[in-house]
């Protein structure tokens, strides 16, 4: 094993959101194979709440990962594209196994909303962090001389 941490090694939001969206069918297949109550009112919407899950989780992952990043605005741009990648590629998965649309599977359309400000959120907050530390750092250097 390597001695460098997760967090500062620069792992591609590309390869993130492909290990995200791999586990997403995996979510998806295995909900559809366990049995489900007969008076369960969210039976036919699962694979939409597997995918607002994983979402949640590629958003805190994502974010938390930008801080191995080595050129931050190439990795803000590429984490919010692939961000609407998995948000895209995830509702049609969610909509070719369970056969309703993001329309008829009640709330999921406003909890996109809500992941999505979300992750701008982490963004940020993980921007903010960032910054703290260089300014941080270059208070300590200053001290040091």
């Amino acid at each position: 094993m390597s001695d460098q941490s997760i967090l500062d090694r620069e792992i591609s939001p590309f390869r993130q959101v492909g290990v995200v969206l791999v586990a997403t069918v995996f979510f998806m297949i295995f909900s559809n194979l366990i049995p489900t109550a007969p008076y369960s009112k969210s039976a036919h919407i699962m694979p939409w709440v597997i995918l607002c899950g994983m979402i949640l989780f590629f958003a805190l992952a994502n974010s938390v990962l930008g801080f191995g990043a080595k050129d931050t605005n190439k990795y803000w741009l590429h984490s919010i594209i692939s961000f609407s990648m998995m948000l895209v590629i995830g509702g049609i998965m969610a909509w070719a196994i369970s056969g309703v649309s993001i329309r008829d599977a009640g709330s999921v359309r406003w909890i996109y909303v809500v992941l999505t400000f979300g992750y701008l959120v982490f963004l940020s907050i993980v921007n903010l962090i960032r910054f703290l530390v260089v300014l941080a750092k270059k208070h300590e250097n200053k001290l040091r001389e």
